[in-house]
């Protein structure tokens, strides 16, 4: 299973939150699945840790990163601007659209694990 990865979820799995619900920490410590971390989920992250959101460092984020081998950080590409949806921010539509890459081009099924109401209502992708 292939399952893109919202930035919250990335984080609160990074700083073991709490809110990270055991569905979710069932899923990520599935080394059958496949996990992909679109380029704007590590901008984010930098950013949210540059104007102290978040207390992780950001080395901890590229070392979790390089020991995962099942995770896979796809950038954004023109394809992936291309496949934005409409009717999200722009964070989600790139989130959502490297989704569609991996469904639309590599016909794989494809969830997004996110908490982002946007996201769940837009319908676009299945979400968990």
């Amino acid at each position: 299973m292939t399952y893109i990865v919202d930035t919250h979820i990335f984080i609160w799995l990074l700083d073991k939150n709490k809110r990270l619900s055991s569905k979710y920490k069932e899923i990520l410590s599935n080394n059958n699945h496949t996990f992909i971390i679109s380029t704007i989920v590590l901008a984010e992250i930098k950013h949210l840790i540059a104007i102290k959101r978040i207390d992780i460092k950001f080395e901890s984020v590229i070392k979790h990163l390089g020991e995962c081998d099942n995770c896979i950080v796809y950038p954004i590409d023109e394809d992936v601007i291309e496949h934005m949806p409409e009717g999200l921010d722009i964070h989600d539509a790139l989130i959502v659209a490297t989704g569609l890459i991996y469904k639309d081009f590599l016909g794989e099924n494809v969830y997004i694990l996110t908490e982002d109401e946007s996201i769940k209502n837009s319908g676009v992708l299945p979400v968990v």
